[in-house]
């Protein structure tokens, strides 16, 4: 990013994402004549010098909300940068709170299904966090070489509350329709490769761009798709070209060395980290990681970790 910016005042925020027993997520409306005035968001505020970010926002969502929160873990971080400031957002999924939001300082408040949730206006910091309310953290790529019927074994051991799958491989192969009825049937999230079509055709949640068919596109054809467009991207060029197709996902890579592509030199987390910082995408960490590097993953800038040897199940 340019270094124009670098004089820009800079905060940092915390916000809630608080759910009721119905599934449904809280919203409040910003203020009019407050930085992004009018558009809604996830309730918190800006975290005072050397508060912890849990304390912040328990005393945020008390003030603005009259909630008493007494668990949360970390969500997401995005880091962004509008025309007139810099802010970093620590998003934090509340687990345990008592009392019903209400807006203590006058603000709108909602319960809002998980459904209509992209449908509000958000300010640009807050819209990944909306698509990744709908995504899974663990993006499991099925490795090379196997036959279908160790594929569909995996499948099967695969956790479709936490985990979709790239049937990066199998796309173009005769038995994708059979695989992704194996996923439809289990309500597993899959993906699909640089066919919009098929992704529409088989039911897809989400058509993957190679860097190849993202870095050729001038437009995306979706051909009756629905679903999450993502994109692997390796460098500021690809994420660029993402941005400009009004891609919402990207897989980035590699995070660390992988034994696939040995001479590739990782970014590493700084690297990561300074890559997707001030672009407001959906990212996921690829290249060298596990599903234990998920909170380290989400302190960078991504929401999810992918990956292949580490993540698919093994099978007898």
């Amino acid at each position: 990013m340019s270094d124009s910016h670098e004089s820009l005042p800079e905060i940092t925020v915390v916000a809630g994402i608080i759910r009721d027993g119905d599934g449904r997520l809280c919203l409040s409306r910003r203020p009019e004549h407050k930085h992004q005035g009018g558009l809604w968001e996830f309730p918190g505020g800006k975290v005072e010098p050397g508060e912890a970010l849990d304390v912040a926002l328990a005393r945020e969502l008390h003030e603005e909300l009259g909630l008493d929160v007494t668990g949360c873990e970390p969500f997401m971080t995005v880091r962004h940068r509008y025309p007139d400031l810099k802010v970093t957002l620590h998003f934090r999924e509340v687990r345990r709170y008592s009392g019903e939001p209400h807006g203590r300082e006058g603000q709108p408040v909602e319960w809002v299904p998980l459904a209509d949730i992209t449908e509000r206006a958000f300010p640009a910091a807050n819209r990944p966090v909306a698509l990744a309310l709908r995504l899974p953290p663990e993006w499991v790529v099925v490795p090379e070489g196997l036959e279908e019927p160790a594929v569909v074994q995996g499948l099967e051991r695969l956790d479709p509350r936490r985990q979709g799958v790239y049937l990066r491989g199998w796309s173009q192969d005769p038995a994708l329709p059979r695989l992704a009825a194996c996923c439809r049937e289990r309500g597993l999230p899959f993906w699909v490769r640089d066919d919009a079509a098929l992704a529409a055709r088989e039911g897809a949640a989400g058509l993957h761009l190679s860097r190849r068919a993202l870095m050729a596109a001038s437009t995306v054809e979706l051909n009756g798709f629905t679903g999450v467009i993502s994109a692997a991207c390796h460098d500021a060029a690809a994420l660029e070209q993402a941005l400009a197709l009004d891609i919402p996902m990207a897989v980035v890579s590699p995070v660390a060395a992988t034994a696939t592509h040995p001479d590739v030199a990782p970014m590493g987390w700084d690297g990561f980290a300074t890559l997707t910082e001030g672009r407001p995408l959906v990212f996921y960490a690829l290249g060298g990681l596990s599903p234990d590097d998920l909170s380290t993953a989400r302190e960078h800038g991504a929401y999810g970790v992918a990956g292949i040897r580490a993540f698919w199940p093994g099978v007898d």
